[in-house]
């Protein structure tokens, strides 16, 4: 079984504020360990459209073999391919095939195994048998842009906090814990679970904060991102249609008048073969 499929048109618009949000702290021991044990090969999980490897493949030292599992054709056709030019990248294997299955078993091959804004749609089962996999194949692990459960609005004259927001992200984080196919996902404790496990295994893990922090330039993103909330929240609890309508309403309002900030709490994780820090 697999994670949610995504639509095309939400990744592109997402990237940009995903690439200018990962925590860089975690570049320094990343690349320090490829470096030094000479790895190349790189496998990235629930790949979408390639926009892990069109961030990390130009921040990683040396030739990178890499191979991108999704489950859906029409994001693989367009992810990138050798002839994309991306420094760094001496091949690239497409695979369509599931996460349980074929995923699984490609970690085994694996030098890094990466994913980006996956954890929080998965099962603690699943990660489980990752981790176990990552550790077999004495592999490392980069979990990226995981929602942890948050968000908040800055607006102007201190009017940040709307009514329905409490009602809204509390019924997003019970929406983000439904089965998304890969049995009842971790939602938002799939950080903290995520380094536990890592570091339960014998890894050394790091966690650092990876937020979305929207400005006015963003009201395009914070639009689409409002009405995926509240269709979360409406099949959630559908009784609620007319509050989480007018919630809807005035969020949207708020973004395209330009004068916002809204900051999505997200954390990254890394996990290096070694002893557990």
């Amino acid at each position: 079984m697999s994670a949610s499929k995504a639509d095309p048109d939400w990744l592109a618009l997402r990237e940009p504020m995903d690439h200018r949000s990962r925590a860089a702290a975690l570049l320094a021991p990343l690349d320090a360990w490829w470096r030094e044990s000479r790895k190349k090969k790189v496998l990235d999980l629930g790949c979408g459209t390639g926009s892990n490897l069109r961030y990390l493949a130009p921040r990683l030292t040396g030739v990178q073999h890499w191979t991108l599992v999704d489950q859906d054709a029409a994001l693989l056709e367009r992810a990138p391919t050798k002839s994309s030019g991306i420094a760094g990248v001496a091949s690239v294997d497409l695979v369509r095939g599931d996460l349980a299955r074929e995923g699984l078993d490609a970690i085994r091959h694996a030098d890094l195994v990466t994913a980006s804004a996956l954890l929080d749609l998965v099962s603690m089962r699943w990660l489980d048998l990752v981790v176990e996999a990552c550790r077999a194949a004495h592999c490392a692990a980069l979990f990226t842009l995981t929602w942890d459960g948050d968000f908040e609005w800055h607006l102007p004259e201190a009017r940040g906090w709307d009514p329905g927001d409490a009602l809204v992200l509390d019924l997003m984080r019970a929406h983000q814990r439904r089965d998304k196919g890969l049995g009842p996902a971790l939602g938002p404790t799939a950080g903290v679970a995520a380094k536990r496990a890592l570091q339960a295994a014998g890894l050394r893990t790091w966690i650092e904060p990876s937020p979305w922090r929207l400005g006015p330039e963003d009201s395009d993103l914070a639009v689409a991102l409002i009405d995926g909330w509240a269709g979360a929240a409406l099949e959630q609890r559908p009784e609620e249609a007319q509050r989480i309508g007018e919630w809807a309403v005035r969020r949207r309002r708020d973004a395209r008048a330009r004068t916002f900030s809204l900051t999505v709490g997200h954390v990254d994780v890394l996990a290096l073969p070694g002893e557990p820090t």
